[in-house]
């Protein structure tokens, strides 16, 4: 999945998959809406079915990669 918009920091790229981590100021205090959980949730999912995910991202895009084993 990619989409156009500001890109993420490449320093904050390593630690998006970590439960809990909000990489959105706005999102970090005062609010439990935003648990920070999703992309750890996702990745735990794709990993118990063989695969992986990672993120790229550069000035202007963002893509998240899924790679399944294929099923026979």
């Amino acid at each position: 999945m990619e989409n156009s918009g500001d890109g993420i920091d490449p320093q904050l790229l390593p630690r998006l998959f970590d439960r809990f981590y909000r990489a959105d100021p706005a999102r970090r205090e005062g609010s439990s809406e935003h648990a920070g959980l999703g992309l750890a949730i996702t990745r735990s999912i794709i990993r118990a079915h063989g695969g992986q995910i990672r993120c790229e991202s550069e000035r202007g895009w963002t893509r998240f990669v899924i790679e399944l084993p294929r099923g026979d």
